[in-house]
């Protein structure tokens, strides 16, 4: 990025963008080299994994990451605000003309993250379709998936871990324990540098991940609409109601015994999902229903 007299250089923006794609597009539209090694799908499936976009560090900005991969991130101009600095950023950084929503996560004030200033960082969420991103993906920015969590990631937490009934939610970059008054347990998060697995993302950035992931969750929260609160539709114009569980599923880092997730998504008051009248028989069992939003997401909604 060039730096020049209209940039506070002591004020970061870091962008936690995330997206989401089944496993079987990311076999079959994704080179390797920009899918994190530590991907864990299953092959003959159309279960969704969430992902964040990541660049390599740009040692010029992120002397203290060098070799390591981040989130896209710059610097504020200084006749911007820091809404029209991100939509910039990820503009210079992504090549992506940002239409959907964004959410302000946190300021971010590690004193160690440049040795040579004291730098702040505004960190900023959202989320896009994949389609938006994936022709962006590699080229001379070498731009990046990695994986937050996925159907298979969430097996083998249970394998290795335990039930994830135990936990409000799992993810690569950090969980969340159910509390347990009996045994004294409180509502305890861990973070990547305390988990067996290690840090992700140079600097803070897993950091920042975790607590956007956080943020994302909210958006299949009861009876809130996740298409109009993302401000985006990943699923397509009509989809299956399972398509829809793994959407929730794979955001939240929880699992939805089906048939309580059907009733739950039936039983809404005023649905933002409705029958298509169609079914689908492109995938092995019995033709599915096929459904579609009730209303198409908002672009950038600032009723939000």
């Amino acid at each position: 990025m060039n730096m020049t007299t209209d940039i506070y250089s002591d004020k970061a923006i870091d962008l936690v963008i995330f997206t989401v794609a089944s496993e079987r597009t990311i076999r079959e539209k994704v080179w390797e080299d920009n899918v994190s090694p530590e991907y864990v799908g299953r092959t003959s499936t159309d279960g969704l994994s969430l992902f964040v976009v990541t660049i390599p560090a740009d040692e010029t900005i992120y002397p203290l990451a060098k070799g390591e991969r981040v989130l896209p991130g710059g610097y504020l101009g200084k006749q911007e605000s820091l809404e029209d600095a991100s939509r910039r950023i990820l503009k210079d950084r992504l090549g992506l003309s940002l239409k959907t929503k964004i959410r302000q996560l946190g300021i971010f004030d590690d004193p160690k993250r440049d040795p040579n200033d004291r730098v702040l960082s505004f960190a900023y969420w959202g989320m896009v379709n994949f389609e938006d991103i994936r022709k962006y993906l590699g080229g001379k920015e070498q731009i990046g998936l990695e994986l937050v969590n996925s159907q298979y990631y969430m097996d083998l937490w249970e394998q290795n871990s335990g039930s994830l009934e135990k936990f409000d939610g799992v993810s690569r970059f950090g969980n969340r324990r159910m509390p347990n008054a009996a045994k004294k347990i409180g509502h305890d998060k861990t973070l990547t540098k305390n988990m067996k697995t290690g840090r992700i993302l140079g600097l803070d950035h897993d950091d920042m991940v975790f607590y956007a992931w956080r943020q994302l969750r909210h958006a299949f929260d009861g009876r809130l609409d996740p298409f109009r609160y993302l401000s985006i539709n990943p699923l397509g114009d009509e989809f299956r109601l399972s398509d829809l569980q793994d959407f929730t599923e794979a955001c939240r880092g929880e699992r939805v015994q089906r048939d309580l997730f059907r009733r739950q998504m039936m039983s809404i008051d005023k649905s933002f999902i409705m029958s298509s009248g169609k079914t689908d028989s492109s995938r092995p069992g019995k033709p599915a229903n096929l459904y579609s939003l009730s209303a198409p997401p908002p672009v950038d909604d600032d009723q939000l």
